[in-house]
């Protein structure tokens, strides 16, 4: 997380410079008419949360770099909200243990830009406990970024991969888009994908 905490300034800077509603777009139709409790997992700048709150969300913002969590912190106070909430809590993937220490079930969890920074061997783990804080019917959005590295902060990992991942937990595959053209930087590309859990307390897989 050091790159993302010594580079906030510019970072804030940068992610602030993207229209949310134009970032999220192939996936925005799915969400529920009536807003309930989101959590926003790799919340950034706090524009994402910001935006959903602003919709009537209650927002979970979790990010584990401390100067980028700070600017985001102060950057949501300042923002419109729509009979929203936003709270920021200091964690990250592939634990969560802070976020599920809560015991709190949401109705949209929102991983933008993160699954990348996860080391092949810590997907399963994520998934299983990502899924677990879902409410029933709930929905997981996870944006997924291809592309040049030069700061060396990505591992590998497939789409197909995390699909498979989520259907073990007993997800349901809502959306797949891929090879959505970053409009800032050349060479990079993204994917979006929306599950929805079980719309019962159905026994997930739990290997």
């Amino acid at each position: 997380m050091n790159h993302y905490s010594d580079h906030a300034s510019e970072l804030f800077i940068f992610y602030q410079g993207a229209d949310p509603a134009q970032v999220h777009d192939c996936w925005i139709d799915l969400l529920p008419n009536a807003a309930s409790l989101a959590c926003d997992i790799g919340a950034g700048s706090g524009r994402d949360a910001a935006w959903l709150a602003n919709k009537g969300w209650d927002v979970i913002a979790v990010e584990p770099a401390h100067e980028l969590r700070k600017l985001g912190e102060q950057f949501t106070l300042t923002q419109p909200r729509e009979n929203g909430s936003i709270s920021w809590i200091d964690d990250q993937l592939p634990e969560l243990n802070r976020l599920r220490s809560q015991g709190q079930r949401f109705q949209l969890v929102l991983i933008s830009a993160v699954w990348m920074h996860l080391q092949p061997s810590e997907h399963q783990h994520a998934m299983r406990n990502v899924s677990e804080l879902l409410a029933p019917a709930g929905l997981l959005v996870i944006s997924l970024r291809h592309g040049p590295d030069d700061a060396g902060r990505f591992h590998p990992f497939t789409t197909d991969e995390i699909i498979a991942l989520a259907q073990h937990r007993g997800l349901t595959v809502t959306r797949d888009i891929r090879g959505i053209a970053d409009k800032s930087r050349e060479l990079v590309s993204w994917d979006y994908l929306v599950f929805n859990a079980p719309t019962s307390e159905t026994k997930q897989t739990t290997t």
